[in-house]
């Protein structure tokens, strides 16, 4: 009896002295709670949200010395800390104050006289609307897809429209998920860019909602000629408990097959990737979030 006593105490001791980061993240000025900030290890898929009082609590069992770790959210100054700091087995307490970003000046255009921009908004979409199905992906993964500028002027975009589904799968678990919507410019290199918009959109559809329009009409975010990204982030709400590292989010983005290759993915705060592999539905096509948008244009 003895023996099994010494067992069970050496295993909570071991419980207790895990190797974890825990506090609470907030806003420099306002001291106010930031929550879903992304807290990652640098090129790695490890990582947590702090939960909606802007609390976290970051298991560091599976870093090395060399890891940095990555606190980053829209709008505010992405902060980096070297793991090395935290090597001992104990519970570290180390709140955190995000310092938020000037925005830049957008398009000239967009707060110029809004006598500039054509009453009659124009329709845009990412695919076609007959070839449509549902795609679960991770918390933490963010697909980016490209929007053409049709019209090759200046505009703003007013309405953002998104589809989604419930998968039903008996051979996996579903966890409700949130999603986080973000605007990105077009790099050098054709890849997401810089955030054009620094306002953080965190949606929370049910999971059974199929259609979620966002109003984007007084956000003043600017259509540049060429056109930009569109971020959608896998969020996963803070009453969430995963217990299976398979699973599906629901409900799930719908998604559609375009010719071309227009997607980008990246895990947390990571490098993008360009998609590269074509559908598994298919073969000769590329998966891509089916996306809806109006925007009007400056005038002739």
């Amino acid at each position: 009896m003895k023996y099994y006593t010494v067992i069970i105490l050496v295993l909570i001791h071991l419980t207790i002295s895990s190797q974890t980061l825990k506090g609470k993240i907030s806003d420099s000025l306002t001291h106010e709670a930031l929550s879903y900030v992304n807290i990652s290890i640098k090129d790695k898929r490890i990582g947590v949200y702090s939960d909606e009082n802007g609390g976290y609590k970051f298991n560091l069992s599976k870093t090395t010395v060399k890891d940095t770790l990555i606190i980053s959210y829209i709008g505010y100054k992405k902060q980096k800390l070297a793991v090395s700091k935290f090597q001992e087995n104990k519970e570290y307490q180390l709140n955190l104050e995000l310092t938020s970003k000037t925005e830049p000046l957008k398009e000239i255009l967009i707060h110029s006289n809004p006598k500039n921009f054509s009453k009659n908004s124009t329709q845009l979409s990412t695919g076609n609307r007959n070839q449509t199905f549902p795609l679960s992906q991770p918390y933490g993964s963010e697909v980016a897809i490209f929007i053409e500028n049709p019209k090759n002027k200046y505009g703003k975009l007013t309405e953002l429209h998104l589809k989604f589904k419930t998968i039903k799968d008996d051979k996996f678990l579903t966890y409700q998920t949130y999603y986080r919507i973000a605007f990105y410019n077009v790099d050098n290199l054709g890849f997401p860019g810089d955030l054009i918009h620094f306002e953080n959109i965190i949606i929370k559809p049910e999971t059974e909602t199929k259609n979620l329009i966002v109003d984007l009409e007084e956000k003043g975010i600017p259509f540049s000629k060429i056109g930009m990204f569109i971020g959608i982030e896998t969020i996963k709400p803070d009453f969430v408990k995963v217990e299976s590292a398979m699973y599906l989010s629901a409900p799930s983005l719908i998604y559609t097959h375009t010719k071309s290759s227009k997607t980008y993915f990246r895990f947390r705060s990571n490098q993008w990737h360009k998609q590269r592999k074509t559908s598994v539905f298919k073969k000769k096509l590329f998966a891509v979030p089916f996306i809806k948008l109006k925007a009007v244009f400056e005038k002739e």
